[in-house]
């Protein structure tokens, strides 16, 4: 036991005897620095700059480019990725030039007058075509597609009477919008017009020429606009979709307020009023 711990004491004294090192002056012998080391410090030491070394090199790996160039360490998913945007835009470059050497090509054919005449219509047959013989009126199919269209446009057409007791006015309206209807006119339920939900990827139109005097939004959640026309005619358009027109915009009858795309809500209020009194559109108006 005894062997053991002087051995074992022996070790620690040679680890921490230290040694003297110092630097002389070459001419005077003089002593110009010294520092003592032990063998347990120097192994000490040795490790600490080990260890720093290592974490160094592994920042170096993990957090800047450098790793790319070390085997394993090549960023494959990235490189491929950045190979594929280089050629694909290596091609286009090649496709533009081939585009830009065709235009040369014919620019040059056409300066140098290397370009054959049409060989369908050459300018001699050009001029021997007989203009009268060229009919202007339209054919079978375009009268009766013109015809189609008219009777279509008519179908939103509805004339509407007024009567009072001085004059008595025909007005043409526009239906200002398609769809199902939910709600009617109703005085006493305080509705004071038709509420429909409108056919998606249609339009709301305006009735009658005006001119708009409100664009606004309400407390329930809805757009307002309001339309004067002639005669004293007012008309309302309500929506959950903003509108296209402003406040002191001239519309006319047919013109586009606003549309119900795909997947929006179609919800749709309009009103009719004449001399500040409400009336029901579908007296007059089919939806």
């Amino acid at each position: 036991m005894d062997k053991k711990g002087s051995l074992l004491n022996r070790i620690i004294r040679i680890i921490r005897f230290k040694y003297k090192v110092s630097i002389l002056n070459e001419n005077t012998l003089e002593e110009v620095f010294h520092i003592r080391l032990s063998k347990g410090s120097v192994v000490a030491a040795g490790f600490i700059v080990a260890v720093l070394y290592f974490f160094l090199i592994a920042f170096l790996i993990i957090k800047t480019p450098l790793r790319g160039f070390l085997p394993g360490y090549t960023e494959n998913f990235n490189l491929n990725r950045q190979l594929m945007r280089d050629a694909l835009a290596v091609d286009s470059l090649s496709d533009q030039l081939n585009i830009q050497i065709q235009y040369m090509e014919g620019l040059r054919a056409v300066m140098t007058g290397q370009v054959e005449l049409d060989s369908v219509a050459a300018t001699q047959d050009l001029k021997g075509i007989n203009m009268d013989k060229i009919s202007l009126e339209p054919s079978d199919k375009e009268t009766a597609y013109r015809n189609a269209y008219e009777s279509s446009e008519i179908e939103n057409l509805n004339p509407i009477n007024y009567n009072s007791e001085k004059i008595e006015t025909t007005y043409l309206m526009c239906s200002p919008a398609q769809g199902r209807i939910i709600d009617t006119f109703n005085v006493r339920k305080q509705n004071y017009g038709t509420t429909l939900v409108a056919v998606q990827n249609s339009s709301v139109l305006s009735v009658l020429d005006g001119i708009i005097i409100s664009s606004d939004y309400s407390f329930h959640n809805l757009y307002v606009l309001c339309i004067q026309h002639s005669d004293n005619i007012v008309t309302v358009y309500k929506t959950k979709q903003p509108f296209i027109k402003q406040k002191g915009m001239k519309v006319h009858a047919g013109e586009i307020l606003t549309t119900f795309r795909n997947g929006t809500d179609s919800y749709f209020e309009f009103e009719l009023w004449k001399d500040g009194v409400a009336v029901n559109p579908l007296s007059y108006i089919s939806f």
